[in-house]
């Protein structure tokens, strides 16, 4: 199957698409085509068929599917190929008649005016088009952000997947005797003898990055194979600095899957608080704990539950990590698959679903014990407005650090005890985080 026919198979059946196998079943290339030919979807979609309607409608064919148009329309705006080198990588479906019809429509795109296509549409379906962002997206972010921003950070997760920075962090679970400063010298020196430019995060010093061209470099590299680097963001890492786990606590990790914030966890504590760890898919929860295994972790309890009523007393945890389940709206650079399940009722599930997980949060905790609350979104209902719906006799919010970046403004001010990163201003996905004392 070539990555037309992937694309056909996207138009026909998305749902049973898992774009996590297509590199592996049908290679890179075809990966990489898809993957951004979906980032952009409905802007392809829009160039596409406008071109076609502006062709003379008798000489199109029948015999040439959608999908072949939406890989030469990618192909030409994105990376500015020429048409022998499409041509070379479908010529094995295409006759010559089809040969023609695709060069006449290759030609025609280069006619294609943004200033004349979008005549007549509204501000809101002009910005939707223009970026590739869906709609629902637009208009529920506009409370809290203007158009242009809401479009610098819809586009800058669209294009920190290929050239943006690539976060990863130190582990020295795997051999706890050797200090982390050390350990740190030894990969950034490892990664500079093959050509990879490495910085340190100026927050959290265990953090490093380089940039996004260089990543399959770095997990080539023999200390990632070694389970000593975790790929991480440093958003997400900002969640577990904020609980600020120790020694011989009892720690509840909600939502915990996969697993990356519960491995900080136990690094954090230096293996020596008591973490319970669940996760309501079965897999999910068997695959966690072989990665925690993998990476050093030994006193992490990984347990199949639901988390809105785990087997668990109440008032049982020092501290508890509730990284929600959310749209993953701050995550369209690695998925973005997401961008177009945005509605009404996939949010309005997800926030129904925060609301109950926060409840049985807090009655799980101890009397002063701590709760942090964080999702992968940038949506204010799913951040913002969701921990204003908590009463002051059920938990109060303290100031945060000042590495910490504010909240969006509610009612012309951001919320205390809370932040939140975005991807054009830190570089980083789309990222709210809160603490609370119960």
């Amino acid at each position: 199957m070539n990555v037309v026919d992937l694309i056909g198979q996207w138009i026909t059946d998305s749902k049973n698409l898992n774009l996590r196998t297509i590199s592996t079943k049908y290679g890179l290339s075809s990966h990489h085509y898809l993957t951004e030919i979906i980032r952009y979807w409905n802007q392809i979609q829009f160039i596409t068929k406008k071109t076609l309607r502006s062709l003379p409608q008798d000489k199109l064919l029948e015999k040439l599917q959608l999908e072949t148009y939406f890989y030469v329309t990618y192909r030409v705006f994105w990376e500015e190929a020429p048409f022998t080198g499409i041509m070379t990588e479908i010529e094995g479906e295409i006759e010559s008649p089809e040969k023609q019809m695709l060069l006449e429509f290759y030609n025609r795109l280069s006619t294609f005016k943004w200033d004349i296509a979008l005549q007549n549409k509204t501000k809101l379906e002009k910005m939707s088009i223009k970026f590739a962002i869906p709609t629902f997206t637009v208009s529920t972010l506009l409370p809290v952000l203007d158009f242009d921003n809401i479009r610098q950070n819809i586009t800058a997760m669209d294009e920190k997947a290929r050239k943006g920075i690539f976060y990863f962090r130190i582990n020295n679970l795997i051999d706890p005797t050797k200090p982390i400063t050390e350990l740190q010298v030894e990969i950034v020196e490892d990664l500079k003898k093959i050509g990879v430019k490495i910085k340190s995060d100026s927050t959290f010093p265990n953090l490093l990055y380089a940039n996004v061209m260089d990543k399959s470099k770095i997990i080539g590299s023999e200390f990632y194979k070694q389970k000593m680097i975790i790929a991480q963001d440093k958003a997400s890492m900002s969640s577990v600095h904020l609980l600020d786990p120790q020694p011989n606590e009892l720690i509840g990790d909600l939502t915990a899957a996969p697993g990356i914030k519960t491995s900080l966890i136990a690094q954090q504590s230096t293996n020596e608080a008591v973490v319970v760890a669940g996760d309501l898919d079965q897999k999910r929860t068997y695959e966690m704990k072989t990665f925690l295994s993998s990476f050093g972790v030994t006193n992490v309890h990984p347990i199949q539950w639901d988390g809105i009523q785990p087997p668990l007393l109440k008032e049982a945890f020092d501290k508890i990590l509730l990284d929600a389940p959310c749209t993953g709206s701050g995550t369209f650079t690695a998925n973005p698959v997401l961008k177009w399940r945005q509605n009404s009722r996939f949010l309005s599930r997800n926030v129904f679903l925060q609301e109950k997980l926060l409840k049985t949060a807090l009655n799980l905790l101890k009397v002063g014990g701590t709760l942090v609350y964080s999702t992968c979104s940038l949506y204010p209902e799913e951040g913002e407005y969701q921990i204003q719906k908590i009463r002051e006799d059920q938990a109060k919010f303290e100031d945060t650090p000042s590495w910490l970046p504010p909240s969006y403004q509610v009612n012309n001010s951001p919320i205390r005890g809370a932040g939140r990163y975005l991807p054009a201003k830190h570089d980083t996905i789309g990222f709210f985080v809160a603490k609370m004392i119960k």
